[in-house]
């Protein structure tokens, strides 16, 4: 018998787009991941596709994503330097007459459909490898830490997530400041820390390195 090759990339996204283990491909147009980045320094992990990620294939290309672009900038980074994707790859919907894509709205995944996408995270994470993990929001976070929690209590602490070997700095989704405008300063101040962050983890490699030597 053949050896088996090992996964890549491409071969994951494939089978990602064939996926039907949930019932979220009743509705969805296509499974959504990121757009390939090798070795990146930075995954940003939000929570599900809307409805404009659903059409076009890419995350946070809507609104939410035009604030991403403008804290990106703020942290000195370039969208083309980090890759984006989300726990759930497929649109959590629930029937709307009043929905902008289609026939219906966006909602949050159950913790069912979380636990069943789940194995196409750890896949993507294990494939890319990243240095550093920025979540996006509750789910995320909530999905990291294997249980609920709150994006208020956590946001800008960074903490080492041993399971994928990887920092982890959370913050709040992009799109809680079209909802809550308060959250805008504290929302500026983490992007900067993680602009320095990002640039401390590739000048000075040693120290954190030194940091998880004296965790273990």
């Amino acid at each position: 018998m053949a050896d088996k090759q090992p996964l890549d990339f491409p071969t994951w996204l494939a089978a990602l787009k064939k996926c039907r283990r949930c019932g979220l491909c009743e509705t969805r147009t296509q499974a959504v991941a990121g757009e390939y980045r090798e070795n990146p320094m930075i995954f940003m992990l939000g929570e599900a596709p809307g409805g404009r990620e659903d059409q076009e294939g890419r995350p946070f290309c809507g609104q939410a994503g035009g604030i991403l672009d403008d804290f990106l900038r703020l942290a000195e980074l370039k969208r083309e330097e980090v890759y984006i994707s989300n726990v759930v790859k497929c649109r959590p919907t629930r029937p709307s007459n009043r929905g902008i894509y289609g026939d219906y709205a966006n909602r949050k995944p159950t913790a069912e459909e979380i636990k069943t996408c789940s194995p196409w995270l750890e896949l993507e994470l294990r494939l890319l490898a990243p240095k550093l993990l920025v979540t996006l929001g509750g789910v995320p976070l909530s999905y990291v830490m294997g249980g609920s929690a709150a994006v208020g209590r956590y946001h800008g602490q960074v903490f080492y997530w041993r399971t994928h070997n990887v920092w982890v700095y959370p913050l709040y989704h992009p799109a809680a400041l079209i909802y809550d405008a308060s959250k805008k300063e504290a929302y500026e101040q983490d992007v900067r820390r993680l602009g320095q962050m990002c640039r401390d983890l590739t000048e000075n490699p040693q120290k954190w390195q030194a940091l998880l030597d004296d965790k273990q």
